[in-house]
């Protein structure tokens, strides 16, 4: 029979004080190697622990390895775990190979995106249908944003690329062939899409405009500036910050908000094609997962959490409706340059973009997940401790045992 477990995690078997060391020693930052000048801190990582509640002998999954600070608290709490290590950026294979060393025979890399991922995992062993716990920590992580010429950012100035896979492809487009390349309409749409700008158009114009009479914009501080000078001053205030950190009143006042900030997000998004790769995660999340493993996905902005929400309410398994990501999930594979942007461009209008942008997506008819909480915000003193969880938002759901309804 099918099996309901929205259980309060129980971890009695140790004694209190214990568990209070494991979890102050599993969240100490982790000073990162390679170019990156902050210690990282996981987000959320004692929600995470506490949901997942790792136990000896079980197999997890971490879906964005990025420098392991989530592998290695689960490792922590609960040394003789298994964890498979999935990233499609080169650079985190570096710290999951540190991190295999400390764990040896417990951590395992995988190096690729989520819609190649699964003859990856079943070639290095990760089974199917056989794990215990998922994490998916979604976004670019604080070690792209902390190396300077991966062009996340904007704190610094450094070549417009972006790209998660770094340069593991070198016929993957950067942010800058996207803001050289496409019209303005088609940047007005990105920008609007996936950065919910509300100047989207007029900020497109400028790029178009800037490109025929002063070249090409090649660097993050050209187009942050470029921004800057179309957008006006009110834009950076507090009430025109991400809705994630209006939602959230128990954080402090957070400062105000570079005005090139959605353009950044939306231009990050599109080069990597997160929102398909996050349909395609879910339904990875869903493949290996056991019935009544649990998956636990940390956003950071309303579009990431919108189709989370969707997913755990309905379905995104592809026995249902045709299976959502298995259409998307061609797009990234089969063109590159300005013809994948294009095709990017007219297939995720009818699709992608219809569930994150309706406030009702149409209900599946079997639903895959069991949702365990609606969404969790990081503590005030997690905010104070580690700026970058402000705006993040944690959903956890459990898979049902369909076979079994």
């Amino acid at each position: 029979p099918y099996l309901t477990r929205c259980m309060v995690i129980q971890m009695s078997h140790r004694p209190a004080p214990i568990i209070c060391r494991i979890f102050s020693s599993a969240l100490k930052p982790q000073r990162l190697q390679s170019g990156c000048s902050q210690a990282h801190t996981p987000v959320m990582a004692r929600e995470v622990i506490e949901h997942l509640n790792p136990r000896s002998g079980q197999v997890f999954l971490d879906m964005t390895f990025g420098a392991g600070g989530h592998s290695r608290a689960l490792l922590e709490v609960c040394p003789d775990i298994t964890i498979f290590c999935l990233d499609r950026d080169p650079q985190a294979m570096t710290f999951a190979a540190e991190l295999s060393a400390s764990f040896k025979g417990k951590v395992f890399p995988v190096l690729g995106k989520f819609s190649d991922s699964e003859s990856l995992l079943t070639r290095s062993g990760c089974p199917k249908g056989g794990v215990d716990g998922v994490v998916m920590d979604l976004g670019a992580s604080s070690m792209q944003f902390d190396i300077p010429d991966r062009g996340f950012g904007l704190s610094r100035d450094s070549l417009l690329d972006m790209r998660m896979s770094a340069s593991s492809k070198s016929n993957e487009p950067t942010a800058a062939d996207v803001v050289n390349c496409l019209t303005a309409a088609q940047l007005a749409h990105i920008f609007k899409a996936y950065g919910e700008e509300r100047f989207a158009r007029r900020i497109a114009n400028a790029i178009v405009e800037h490109r025929s009479a002063l070249g090409p914009i090649r660097r993050t501080g050209q187009l942050a500036d470029l921004i800057a000078s179309v957008v006006s001053a009110v834009t950076s205030s507090p009430k025109s910050g991400m809705k994630a950190e209006a939602d959230n009143p128990q954080l402090p006042c957070p400062p105000p908000m570079h005005v090139a900030t959605r353009v950044f997000q939306a231009l990050r998004i599109f080069v990597n094609d997160e929102l398909n790769e996050l349909c395609c995660g879910l339904e990875i999340a869903h493949t290996f997962l056991k019935a009544g493993g649990r998956v636990a996905v940390i956003s950071f902005h309303s579009l990431e959490d919108r189709l989370v929400k969707w997913a755990f309410t309905n379905s995104l398994s592809s026995s249902a409706a045709g299976g959502l990501a298995s259409r998307l999930a061609s797009t990234s594979n089969e063109a590159v340059g300005s013809a994948r942007f294009q095709r990017l461009l007219n297939q995720l209008q009818p699709q992608s973009e219809v569930i994150v942008n309706s406030p009702t997506p149409p209900p599946l008819k079997t639903a895959f997940w069991s949702q365990i909480n609606g969404a969790t915000v990081p503590s005030q003193a997690e905010v104070l401790r580690n700026k970058r969880s402000r705006s993040a938002k944690l959903r956890v759901a459990e898979k049902r045992d369909v076979e079994a309804l």
